[in-house]
């Protein structure tokens, strides 16, 4: 047992800075309450918020050029609006034909 304790190992890790660093790390490791875990977590989902801004940032900039071609160009207003509302002019019949492989569901 007295040689077990004198080894260079032994001896290095019962002094008793290292042995509070140790203790120190351990802590903040796995039982704060902003663990390494924790963190890791929140930044996946710092990842993921990002993510969706960029998502948003694309689609916000289709849109504004959909509504700038829809504010300077009649015939496009008008197309998109038979294409999507389902409008018509006075005297005309609108069919729809839908398949029954449609995924617009």
């Amino acid at each position: 047992m007295k040689k077990f304790l004198q080894h260079p190992v032994v001896s290095f890790l019962t002094n008793k800075f290292v042995a509070s660093g140790l203790l120190f790390v351990i802590w903040m490791v796995f039982l704060d309450t902003n663990n390494y875990f924790i963190q890791s977590e929140l930044d996946t989902q710092i990842e993921n918020l990002e993510r969706d801004i960029d998502y948003y940032e694309r689609a916000l900039e289709h849109d504004r050029a959909l509504l700038e071609q829809l504010e300077t160009d009649p015939a496009a207003f008008e197309r998109y609006a038979r294409e999507n509302f389902g409008m018509h002019k006075e005297g005309e019949t609108i069919t729809i034909i839908e398949f029954e492989d449609s995924s617009d569901e």
